[in-house]
């Protein structure tokens, strides 16, 4: 993922995205007091906070291939999509 630009996490035909990713970490739309709710490796795997906390020994829970999340869990895939930061 490029610094400084922002990645929408666009569903299969939503308008609007889940939340997006910007410098590594990942805000969701919902929670909009600006706590990061997860973050990716410089591997391209994704992390959930737990706790509110960014903890790098928990397991990933998404990877980021090229413009593409992958949910591990079930191999569910999600676009994403640039914007301006």
């Amino acid at each position: 993922m490029k610094r400084n630009i922002k990645y929408g996490l666009m569903a299969k035909g939503c308008k609007v995205p889940l939340g997006y990713f910007l410098n590594g970490l990942f805000y969701e739309r919902a929670a909009n007091h600006g706590t990061a709710q997860g973050f990716v490796d410089e591997k391209g795997y994704f992390y959930a906070a737990t706790n509110g906390l960014l903890a790098k020994h928990t397991r990933p829970t998404a990877k980021i291939e090229g413009l593409t999340y992958i949910r591990l869990a079930d191999i569910a895939e999600f676009e994403l999509v640039m914007f301006d930061a």
